[in-house]
């Protein structure tokens, strides 16, 4: 599902792109980091996407609607109040070396049997969705959807069809992914450009 029309032209034009060489948080390598902070200044802008998602995501049948923090747990929120829904999030943590998205114990209950819309602003190699629907099943919520502003690459129609779950989108960009092993900027010299991941660059997801 996705509305790559006007308003998915309106998105493109409002991301800010860089193309270069980065790590992104899954570990793979990427040609392309998105600054997505700039998205959510204007709220009257952000709302309308939001609506444009709720448009699709309502016949999800959802109970409840999680994001990961922070961009997606933003979105989240605003989506959850146009659906008259609950809304929890989850939190990125580092542990061990390893990235975890945990939802604060204190929501866990808000999720336990409920249909769950996964919601986050972009989604690149998928790391903070899958992330974060482990954690729903961990609290025994059930994957309703996912819905985004963005997707680049395969990484969230894979994660939708594993689940069984619709994806919701409303523009897509091109760029280039690779593992680290296998990554042909690397082979070319091209230095890595280190980004703030878990923050407001689309590294993290």
């Amino acid at each position: 599902m996705g509305t790559d029309d006007a308003i998915g032209r309106e998105l493109r034009a409002a991301v800010a792109a860089t193309r270069g060489h980065f790590r992104y948080e899954s570990g793979h390598h990427g040609d392309l980091w998105l600054d997505l902070d700039a998205l959510f200044v204007d709220a009257i802008r952000m709302r309308r996407w939001a609506a444009a998602l709720v448009a699709e995501a309502a016949s999800c049948g959802a109970e409840v609607v999680c994001g990961p923090l922070t961009g997606g747990a933003l979105l989240a929120r605003v989506i959850a109040a146009e659906l008259h829904l609950d809304f929890v999030h989850a939190e990125r943590h580092v542990e061990g070396g390893a990235v975890r998205y945990r939802i604060p114990d204190a929501l866990g209950a808000v999720v336990a049997g409920r249909r769950a819309l996964l919601v986050d602003d972009a989604i690149n190699a998928g790391s903070a969705v899958g992330l974060t629907l482990a954690e729903l099943t961990r609290h025994s919520a059930i994957p309703a959807g996912i819905a985004c502003l963005l997707t680049l690459g395969e990484a969230a129609g894979r994660i939708a069809r594993e689940h069984g779950v619709p994806l919701v989108r409303l523009a897509t960009l091109d760029r280039g992914m690779w593992q680290a092993g296998d990554c042909p900027l690397c082979a070319a010299g091209m230095p890595l450009e280190e980004q703030g991941l878990g923050t407001g660059g689309q590294g993290s997801s």
